[in-house]
């Protein structure tokens, strides 16, 4: 008999931990360094998924090691890792429509939509329109074995340069590192050279003299020591943000239950906020510093301004026509229109917010808490 009470024991003690004993853990390959605030971001968004599900689902993260961002697609659609941010522009023939929908962030530098937080406004923008609206979106992922989760926004592109840059004449023949098509696009349009380099080769770049500007976001202006190198920084040009899209194993996300993919959806809606102001952050420290330094960092001369809003206006209708004649997209006009009318409702919608858990409640309220778990992905 005591025996029997004692294996009843044992079996009621195993019961009670069983829901730590076998907690699901998804596995995050992070691009970033183990020590870097996005990193910490990530490790967050795992705490967030810990407790939204009751410890039922855990999370791994492996900065910089299990997969880097350019192997990130491959290894997400092939199981490596359970969940990863695609770098989508890494990969244009896999994701034009997700490409072309990222470029129109072009939209945030016009006056109605412009300002310190308008990175904010286009994740949600972003965000709602692929997760509700766009069906060849999610049929690019579905076609690579993911799931789109949401999507953050660094901070607009300024210029950042080692010398002064007062007029629309004075950019031509600059020698300026562009980080993407929309960027080249720019460079060519007002006489400069646009130039092709990563970001880790920028700072020497500019130290040498390779370079005279680089067209980077307010926070790399302090992640990778540019503010050790330039003298001058012009907000308001060239504008443009980079979309960094969480992307989900579609296999792993269709295995989870009801209740868990509720739960990583709270997590996704944190995970955007808090990527999104950590840039913010990032920059607004970064100013700070610039001008206690005695840097030049402030708005471009009106001209450059003036310049810069009649590119993005024409440059809207090319982005149209160069995924139309690229990959056979048709529908560029009504992708435009659909996120600029989406970007000014979401530009009144965080007009208030002050904190990354303020973003987080409105993308949640707005958008992730409103995803059909049970269909969503299949």
């Amino acid at each position: 008999m005591k025996y029997t009470i004692k294996g009843l024991l044992t079996g009621a003690s195993l019961l009670a931990l069983a829901p730590a004993a076998f907690a699901d853990q998804l596995n995050f390959a992070g691009g970033w360094p183990p020590n870097s605030r996005p990193n910490s971001v990530v490790e967050d968004y795992a705490a967030a998924l810990s407790e939204n599900s009751g410890g039922a689902l855990t999370m791994k993260v492996f900065p910089q090691s299990l997969l880097s961002f350019g192997e990130a697609n491959a290894g997400l659609r092939d199981g490596m890792a359970d969940l990863a941010v695609t770098l989508t522009p890494y990969f244009p023939t896999e994701f034009p429509n997700m490409n072309m929908v990222s470029e129109f962030a072009e939209l945030t530098e016009l006056p109605e939509f412009s300002g310190e937080l308008s990175s904010a406004a286009f994740a949600g923008a972003i965000s709602e329109y692929v997760m509700t609206q766009c069906t060849e979106c999610k049929s690019e992922a579905a076609a690579q074995n993911q799931v789109f989760m949401g999507a953050s926004m660094t901070t607009s592109y300024v210029l950042q340069c080692v010398v002064p840059i007062n007029s629309p004449e004075e950019l031509k023949g600059k020698r300026i590192r562009t980080a993407g098509a929309y960027w080249s696009r720019w460079a060519e349009s007002v006489g400069a050279v646009p130039v092709s380099i990563s970001v880790s080769e920028t700072f020497e770049a500019l130290n040498q003299g390779v370079l005279d500007c680089t067209a980077s976001n307010t926070a790399d202006f302090m992640n990778f020591s540019f503010i050790d190198a330039v003298k001058y920084v012009y907000a308001g040009l060239p504008g443009g943000q980079f979309t960094v899209p969480t992307m989900m194993n579609k296999d792993r996300w269709d295995g989870l239950s009801a209740e868990g993919k509720s739960a990583l959806m709270k997590a996704n809606a944190k995970m955007a906020a808090d990527m999104t102001w950590v840039y913010v952050d990032i920059g607004r420290n970064g100013k700070t510093e610039a001008l206690e330094r005695g840097l030049e960092y402030g708005p471009a001369a009106d001209s450059l301004l003036e310049m810069n809003r009649s590119f993005i206006e024409n440059d809207i209708t090319s982005v149209a026509a160069i995924y139309d004649e690229r990959f056979g997209l048709k529908n560029g006009a009504e992708v435009s229109t659909a996120l600029r009318a989406s970007l000014g409702r979401w530009t009144a919608l965080i007009a208030d917010v002050d904190s990354a858990e303020a973003l987080a409640e409105v993308y949640w309220n707005e958008i992730y808490s409103k995803i059909d778990v049970n269909n969503y992905g299949m």
